[in-house]
């Protein structure tokens, strides 16, 4: 039985970065609700006790910056980004794909949920613009999604990505004249690359590891697990 109960980047993400996915056994080890738990600072005291900035995530493309914590769920949001060491950003996820993002000194930090509307609408893009590139080099970590052999999607997904670059057919792998099999991870790496950030990975799968995460094309549940991004103080 695997028993991970969190799953971090093997490579760091920039000075004092924190970085993690908690997978269920974090959730069942410690009789927590896997949805947006206040209790949630209390059990991640050996990393941080940081509040946890929670969003009402949509699959769009709005970016939000925030400077201190907020005690309800943002709205109609798909990516936090802070320079501030006092909050925690927060993602759930279920199949979709959460991207970390951090600068090489560790002053600004954004996190992304990322499905297919996400990325073709830009969300990537909208983002990274809001990081002050001068002399800072930026990492990103993609944490656990659903992965390409699981992920069927029709021509309209297809077409969403090839009109804007025909270069994303590289993301695709063709099953029938209907349907395709889409690789978020090496969409987002795609575009990630063209700005020039830096990408490593998580290999799991959120439809095929089943004892550490939830999926929603498997199960069709209304469980997630988390992925958090903060600033360790400084």
């Amino acid at each position: 039985m695997n028993n991970i109960e969190t799953i971090s980047s093997k490579d760091a993400l920039g000075n004092k970065i924190g970085c993690v996915t908690l997978t269920k056994h974090f959730f069942k080890k410690n009789g927590i609700a896997e949805n947006r738990s206040k209790d949630l600072p209390f059990f991640l005291s050996e990393y941080n006790s940081l509040p946890v900035q929670y969003m009402n995530q949509v699959h769009g493309t709005s970016v939000q910056v925030i400077n201190d914590y907020v005690d309800e769920p943002i709205e109609n949001t798909d990516a936090l980004f802070t320079r501030s060491n006092k909050v925690s950003l927060a993602i759930m996820s279920a199949d979709c794909l959460p991207i970390a993002i951090a600068n090489s000194e560790g002053t600004e930090i954004a996190l992304i949920h990322a499905g297919w509307r996400g990325l073709s609408g830009g969300i990537i893009e909208k983002t990274l613009k809001i990081f002050d590139l001068d002399n800072k080099e930026l990492k990103a970590w993609l944490a656990p999604c659903i992965s390409q052999k699981e992920y069927q999607v029709g021509n309209d997904v297809y077409e969403a990505f090839i009109t804007l670059d025909e270069g994303s057919v590289k993301s695709f792998k063709k099953l029938n004249s209907e349907k395709w099999l889409f690789d978020l991870k090496a969409q987002a790496t795609r575009i990630l690359e063209k700005f020039e950030v830096s990408v490593s990975q998580s290999n799991y799968c959120t439809y095929n590891d089943e004892e550490l995460f939830y999926s929603y094309r498997r199960d069709k549940t209304d469980k997630r697990v988390l992925t958090l991004l903060w600033r360790k103080d400084v």
